[in-house]
């Protein structure tokens, strides 16, 4: 009966041992994922409506996630934007709703597979109520990719069948690239009972609209005493139309006093002119050989003459366009010994 006692307690211990390593691999695991919860609040029928997770490589050893996966067809996990992470890299993984064959309250979980330095599971909970009194079409305002410089205009409609006195009050836009208007195209009697509403969204990007991504939101609010936001996708990405070639310039090692020449090639779609550099802390030091006739591609000399600052250095560099608003930028970098 004693050794049946004592292999009880180590079987007991065992299994709390077993259970604390879990635990403590469930807990590191958790703390790499931000947001630890995705909440799509309330979005429209037909809508297209993505949240993302950022997973961060903290463990001080090299991460590899294996797969994702949710719980529920009503969401899709996109796969992970890298897959092996050096320590402090990270990695996005955009879940998106499906609005489209799914309605009302969906509650499910993303799953976050990783096999090393550790295996172990991440499950963030994902919710969302997709209500079905309004559709928009298309699903999302899709800007495409453009070039810097160029005006797009989009339209999405908004259908409603509801209330007969239902109406959408303004709209929230955050982004000033973006403008939005709205207006009212048709209010009809349903077949059964309540009202069909039809209005047009216009969306406006700017011509002066900052280089890179889109990717947020317009709310519109409308006169719903419970849920009056419901939010509109947008997305596109707005393109360079100058480019550096060479972006980032080493020039090594150079003496104090010592001048090196580099070259700066920047291309263009149309014909430009570049009118002057913006060197920071180098103003100085920095010197742009530039030509005042406009063409499509620039071969522009630099020369650096290294001031009395021994070490090393980094430096951002401003190139402006005519007639462009944003500045180019680039880097010069190096080492100025003695």
């Amino acid at each position: 009966m004693r050794n049946i006692c004592r292999l009880a307690c180590l079987f007991l211990a065992f299994a709390i041992g077993n259970s604390s390593v879990a635990s403590a691999q469930q807990s590191w695991a958790d703390g790499l994922v931000q947001p630890g919860r995705l909440e799509f609040g309330v979005i429209a029928r037909g809508s297209a409506a993505a949240r993302s997770v950022t997973l961060t490589n903290s463990t001080g050893a090299p991460l590899h996630i294996q797969g994702v996966s949710t719980a529920c067809r009503c969401a899709e996990a996109q796969n992970p934007s890298k897959t092996l992470l050096q320590p402090g890299e990270k990695a996005t993984i955009e879940v998106r709703m499906n609005t489209t064959n799914f309605e009302k309250q969906r509650d499910t979980t993303l799953s976050i597979f990783i096999d090393a330095p550790q295996s172990a599971e991440v499950r963030v909970p994902i919710s969302a109520y997709i209500r079905t009194d309004v559709v928009f079409d298309p699903g999302k305002v899709d800007l495409d990719r453009v070039s810097y410089g160029t005006e797009v205009n989009r339209r999405v409609t908004i259908n409603y069948a509801g209330r007969p006195e239902w109406q959408i009050r303004e709209l929230k836009v955050t982004n000033p690239d973006l403008t939005a208007e709205f207006k009212e195209i048709k209010r009809e009697q349903a077949p059964a009972d309540g009202i069909n509403v039809i209005y047009q969204l216009q969306v406006k990007l700017s011509a002066k609209a900052k280089v890179g991504r889109i990717a947020e939101y317009i709310t519109i609010v409308t006169d719903d005493s419970r849920n009056p936001y419901v939010p509109l996708l947008v997305q596109g990405e707005v393109r360079s139309d100058i480019t550096i070639s060479n972006p980032s310039i080493t020039l090594q090692s150079v003496k104090v006093s010592q001048s090196k020449k580099t070259r700066l090639v920047v291309v263009g779609e149309k014909p430009f002119v570049v009118e002057r550099i913006d060197a920071g802390d180098l103003k100085n030091d920095l010197r742009a050989n530039l030509s005042d006739k406009a063409d499509k591609q620039h071969r522009v000399e630099l020369e650096f003459t290294a001031p009395d600052r021994p070490g090393r250095f980094t430096q951002k560099v401003q190139l402006f366009v005519k007639n462009r608003v944003e500045p180019i930028e680039f880097v010069v970098s190096g080492t100025i010994v003695p």
